[in-house]
Order: structure tokens, then C-alpha cells, then sequence
């Protein structure tokens, strides 16, 4: 449901289409504040069933969502690439960026799982543990609003890549154990990660332009998307396993963490290569350039009448 309305906001925003972006992408984060104490407080009243029952309404709003989607009237042409395009694997780079979200997907499904038994097993309440994920959410949102109306001239130094990318996220869940021993512990760890994920699909959005370009951009984050789903599939199983071989929740954030630092590093990697664009600048210039969050090339080209390039961001949960 995120990917079409992504694609409608491409369609009626133009100047301040980051924008437009960043308020639809601040609903996910919106959504995980809600629906932890949502949840909670319908299975208190009316047990899994008919708290299944009310999730499936809530779900069907989005059939009406979509059917308040139309064109624009008298729009632009919107091209799409061919059905099955390969274009994006002929990017060796792009092959290390989907690794990269499939480790990051693995590791973020660990915690988002097991953050509330952990808790739990900490001897935190039901009520408390739920909240943590809530927390979660309020920091995703705030990230995703950050960087998204950070502007057309603005610019990610060396600092704050290295410090969202590893030290958030890497970092925290491998002294997770220390901070879980108190509850104060658990939401700033809660609240830090947040802002990791938040920043990670921000950040992800623009990487993928600027190695494709805008042409591939819809069939790369179509890979990017499986490659994710793919992450979340083999997550549960596995730490599941390991749970039951060690009887501990900290391995199963140990995991998660490896498997963070891991995509943490191959994003590094991508940042210090300049996103692919060393073939367009000089050698000089290279050590001072800095990766705009939006190229506002490709929006005057918007501007100025020529065809919509349709683009899809990747979201998390």
C-alpha cells in the first residue's frame, strides 16, 4: 500500500515533492506509536478474535484510501521501464546494496520481534514492553522528518553517516544487554534505534538514485523490496533457533547486530565511493564533495514539462 501512494504523491507534487514524501513516510513511523497500545488495549476487551476482527476494518480503509487516488487531470506521460528489466543487476554496486538491505532487514526483524520479550524477561510489565516498540515508532518518525525536509542543499557529512549508520545502530544492540537492565535502559535503546531505522531508509531513497539514476530507480527498489522481504523471512526462523539452543534473548541481539553491522559497513562503503558518481566529477574534487539528500537537477527536469519519472521508495516496517 506504501509503494502506490508513493507513486500518486510523485504525480501531484512537483516543488515540494521531498516534502510531500517525508509526510507520507512519517505515517509509517506514525502507525508503530499507534498500534503497539492500539493492540494492547483491544486484547484486553475483546481477546485475539476480535481483536483480528477490528485489525481486518482497519485494513480495508485501505482499499478506500486508494480509491480516492486519481490522476492528475491533463498530467504528464508517466513512463515506466519494461516489465522483468534486468538494467538494475548490471550495477555491480547495486548487487552490494541489496545485500546490505538484507542484512539490515534480517537484523531489524530480530528486534522489532524480540525487543518486547526481552523486556519481558527482564522482568518488565506486558504494559511497559509494548510501550518500548511505541517508542520505536515516535523515533522513526522524528528521523524521517529530519532528513527528509533537511532541504534541496543540504548534504550528509562523514560524521553523521558514521554516526547513524554504525555507531546507532551497530553499536547499541551489541551493549543491549548492559542497557537492559533497567527500564530507562531499554527506551533510550529503544528510542536510538528508532531514529537508526528512520534515518536508514531516508538515507536508502537517495543511494539508489544516485546509482541507478532515475530512469531504474522504480524496478531497482522492486529488488531492493524482495531482497528485504526476503531478510524478514529468514530472521524469525533463525533466531528463533538460537533462542531455544541458548535459552537468552541477548544472542538473538547479538545476531541482529552482526547482522546491522554488516549492512552498516557495505553503506559506508557506498558513501566514501561518492554513490557512483566518480565518473562525473573530477579528481580534485572528489575528496570535498558531499551527497545532496535530493538533485535538484532531476527536479527542474520535473519542472520544466518533461515526462515523470515514477519512483518508489523503500520503507520499513
Amino acid at each position: 500500500a506504501c509503494t502506490p501512494s508513493i507513486m500518486a504523491v510523485e504525480q501531484h507534487f512537483y516543488k515540494q515533492r521531498m516534502q510531500a514524501l517525508s509526510v507520507v513516510l512519517s505515517g509509517v513511523g506514525a502507525g508503530i506509536v499507534v498500534f503497539p497500545i492500539l493492540i494492547r488495549t483491544l486484547l484486553e476487551h475483546l481477546a485475539w478474535r476480535g481483536t483480528l476482527w477490528i485489525l481486518s476494518g482497519i485494513a480495508l480503509n485501505l482499499c478506500v484510501c486508494g480509491a480516492l487516488m486519481s490522476p492528475v487531470a491533463h498530467g504528464k506521460q508517466v513512463h515506466l521501464m519494461p516489465l522483468l528489466s534486468c538494467v538494475p543487476l548490471r550495477n555491480i554496486t547495486f548487487h552490494g546494496m541489496c545485500i546490505a538491505n538484507l542484512f539490515w532487514s534480517f537484523g531489524s526483524t530480530v528486534i522489532y520481534m524480540y525487543l518486547p520479550s526481552y523486556a519481558m524477561d527482564q522482568d518488565s510489565s506486558f504494559e511497559t514492553s509494548v510501550f518500548l516498540v511505541s517508542c520505536v515508532g515516535m523515533a522513526s518518525f522524528t528521523s524521517r522528518v529530519i532528513f527528509s525536509f533537511m532541504g534541496h542543499n543540504s548534504t550528509l557529512d562523514d560524521m553523521t553517516a558514521i554516526l547513524c549508520s554504525i555507531g546507532l545502530g551497530v553499536v547499541i544492540t551489541g551493549i543491549c544487554p548492559l542497557l537492559f537492565d533497567d527500564y530507562a535502559g531499554q527506551i533510550g535503546y529503544s528510542l536510538l534505534f528508532g531514529f537508526y531505522s528512520g534515518y536508514w531508509t531516508t538515507f536508502l531513497s537517495q543511494a539508489s538514485r544516485e546509482l541507478l539514476g532515475p530512469e531504474c530507480i522504480a524496478k531497482g527498489n522492486g529488488y531492493l523490496s524482495f531482497m528485504i522481504a526476503l531478510g524478514s523471512i529468514m530472521a524469525g526462523p533463525a533466531a528463533g533457533l538460537l533462542i531455544q539452543e541458548e535459552t537468552e534473548f541477548k544472542y538473538a541481539f547479538y545476531l541482529a547486530g552482526s547482522a546491522l553491522l554488516w549492512s552498516s559497513v557495505i553503506m559506508m562503503l557506498f558513501k566514501y565511493q561518492s554513490c557512483g558518481l566518480e565518473s562525473f566529477v573530477s579528481e580534485p574534487e572528489k575528496n570535498d564533495l558531499k551527497i545532496p539528500l535530493v538533485d535538484r537537477s532531476q527536479n527542474d527536469c520535473l519542472m520544466k514539462g518533461e515526462p515523470i519519472l515514477v519512483e518508489a521508495m523503500v520503507t520499513s516496517v
